[in-house]
């Protein structure tokens, strides 16, 4: 089962389970991971502390988690009775889907917020829909039916869909205009980041002036546009250095940088170590 767990995307199609434990989950602390697959997760039992994009959450009994493709999360601590349900689904299949459209205005708030704490009568439902499917998923050919791993998906995205519109405090919460420019330049940011280092891309993008969008972003967020577009390139950095054999140099020009030594000076600046010191660390 441990080869399964995606690490950044899945072998096959569509995997199923319920046989996470801590001891597996604490192997993926030591750095971001970027999630290429659509992954669903019920926690059933114990605690995650986790960064979730840019946000750390603490995961607990009943909450339900969406990951879509192109998320980074990264595992801080993890209790020893933790019990999860995950379900999830290849890029390559997801590729195939057109699911953005299907949640194109909830994926703000799945950015935003992508753990939902579900009642117990609706937890306990989803925990014996996994059960069912890891039933099913036991059955011979059924996971190269893509008819059928098609169906579950869009019964998942539809789940997800009434959740976060059924529920509080999502389905009421106002959403200020400020509120609608900092989410639009999240998924911006997670869109364009390898391509686009300039905050004034952004703004434009936005149709705002550059001052004015530096001003909401900070308001809302806390933090400047620039801090959060660096953490986002800094998140896939590190990713990719502890988890593949890259050459430092064509990690830095897939992230957009022109110059490698402009790269490690950047990285240092964020890391306070160069890339290569951070791989070995």
């Amino acid at each position: 089962m441990e080869d399964n767990i995606p690490k950044f995307d899945l072998p096959v199609d569509f995997i199923v389970g319920n046989s996470i434990t801590g001891e597996i989950l604490n192997q993926y602390g030591r750095f971001p991971c970027k999630i290429k697959a659509g992954i669903f997760v019920l926690c059933v039992q114990g605690t995650v502390h986790a960064t979730v994009n840019l946000t750390e959450f603490t995961i607990r009994k009943n909450d339900f988690v969406t990951l879509p493709p192109g998320c980074f999360i990264q595992i801080h601590e993890v209790s020893d009775d933790v019990k999860l349900c995950f379900a999830g689904f290849s890029s390559v299949f997801v590729s195939h889907i057109n699911y953005i459209k299907t949640i194109t205005n909830y994926l703000p708030v799945i950015f935003d917020s992508p753990i939902m704490p579900l009642p117990e009568h609706i937890s306990l439902l989803y925990q014996q829909a996994f059960d069912l499917l890891i039933n099913a998923y036991s059955m011979p050919k059924t996971i190269e039916n893509k008819e059928i791993i098609k169906a579950i998906f869009t019964i998942f995205m539809q789940g997800v869909i009434e959740l976060y519109r059924n529920h509080t405090p999502y389905s009421n919460a106002p959403m200020t205009r400020n509120m609608e420019i900092c989410r639009e330049f999240v998924q911006l940011a997670m869109e364009n980041y390898t391509k686009e280092h300039s905050v004034s891309y952004y703004a434009k993008r936005l149709n705002i002036t550059l001052q004015h969008f530096c001003y909401v972003i900070k308001k809302v967020s806390g933090r400047t546009a620039l801090d959060i577009l660096s953490n986002i390139i800094i998140m896939d950095a590190k990713a990719q250095l502890k988890s593949t054999d890259m050459p430092v140099k064509k990690i830095a020009f897939a992230l957009g940088f022109d110059n490698l030594s402009f790269f490690n000076k950047y990285f240092r600046q964020h890391v306070g170590m160069t890339p290569q010191e951070y791989r070995e660390s």
